[in-house]
């Protein structure tokens, strides 16, 4: 159960930011990557619906165990400036409140696994 959860988890922040991502040509919602460390990537994709950033996720969830650190990246330059109101569709942000919500995340997700 410990690893359903976290992949759950892993793959249900990615995909919630994913979501949340403001979006004008879909670049920054097409790249966050999920890794046991971060990944110093990016992605040239344009997809308005974040597809190969949730291709990753479910790719990397599959595969993730309990008990060690994984982490959410998106490393375009423009994507803090994302987060912190530059875009009109997130004035006040998109990942900041997902990520606060992590521990209800967490449970929500055992809730449904019993």
């Amino acid at each position: 159960r410990a690893n359903q959860t976290v992949r759950n988890v892993a793959f249900d922040l990615t995909r919630d930011l994913v979501q949340a991502t403001p979006v004008d040509t879909g670049l920054a919602k097409s790249n966050y990557f999920l890794g046991n460390d971060p990944v110093d990537s990016t992605d040239t994709t344009a997809s308005t619906n974040g597809a190969p950033s949730l291709g990753r996720a479910a790719q990397f969830a599959a595969t993730v165990v309990a008990g060690g650190v994984f982490y959410i990246t998106n490393n375009l330059p423009y994507v803090m400036a994302l987060e912190f109101g530059s875009s009109q569709q997130a004035p006040l942000g998109f990942a900041r409140g997902i990520v606060a919500d992590w521990q209800g995340r967490v449970d929500r997700v055992v809730r449904g696994l019993r």
